[in-house]
């Protein structure tokens, strides 16, 4: 199989995935709150999606399963993204960064679902914080290189947009407690911004990266200096 064809059928099984992801992270999280709703108050300004993940019952049950479902699908997906990334010309280095950084991001998902804080708080925090860090690091390294790659300017714009809002959770998440001004109720509307920002930046690349279109336009190479065409060409 000629490279070419080989990022077409990356493009496709990328398109795939990213459709599962989509599906299976917003119906997870919109049936576990309404199933939360049903009994007990609720606010994206005061309930983070781990309150719905540690009642005991269904809304427990969905939300817990959908994220231990998603966790290993959201790696197969940057797999994908880094491939389709790799043919457009990314490093040998930026794979393997990528690779290892989504392996911590699955690991902190991971354990956010699987013990719930009401289980173990300080396992449940450090999982959270590997997590959105992880992300941080992860979506930072992916931006520079669809910047580039020259790919359509709402790539990276979408990647940086998950930096900054995942970043803001962390760091606020980090500072309950330990200064006055944040309390619990601090972070809470970032983490669902968070949540919005990486439907949001998931969506934008399943039909991007997963376009043929964008594949013919970039010449798929290893040895290619990057896309030809602008973001206005898509």
């Amino acid at each position: 199989m000629e490279q070419g064809e080989a990022s077409i059928s990356v493009s496709k099984a990328l398109r795939i995935v990213g459709s599962i992801g989509i599906v299976l992270g917003i119906a997870t999280v919109l049936c576990s709150s309404l199933l939360y709703i049903q009994e007990h108050e609720f606010s994206v300004f005061v309930t983070y999606l781990s309150d719905i993940g540690n009642k005991p019952g269904w809304p427990q049950v969905v939300f817990n399963s959908g994220m231990l479902i998603s966790s290993p699908i959201r790696y197969l997906f940057l797999v994908l993204l880094i491939l389709q990334l790799s043919h457009f010309g990314a490093s040998r280095a930026f794979t393997t960064a990528g690779l290892v950084t989504g392996g911590f991001v699955v690991i902190g998902s991971i354990g956010v679902s699987a013990i719930p804080y009401s289980l173990n708080l300080t396992v449940h925090k450090i999982s959270a914080l590997i997590y959105f860090f992880g992300v941080v690091v992860l979506q930072t390294m992916i931006a520079v290189q669809e910047g580039r790659r020259r790919l359509p300017l709402i790539l990276p714009v979408s990647s940086m947009a998950v930096v900054a809002v995942y970043l803001i959770f962390a760091v606020l998440l980090s500072l309950v407690g330990k200064v006055e001004a944040v309390t619990r109720n601090t972070p809470v509307i970032w983490e669902w911004l968070a949540f919005c920002s990486l439907m949001f930046w998931l969506i934008v690349h399943t039909v991007l990266l997963g376009s043929v279109k964008i594949v013919h336009n970039c010449g798929p190479t290893r040895h290619s200096s990057g896309c030809g065409s602008r973001p206005a060409d898509f």
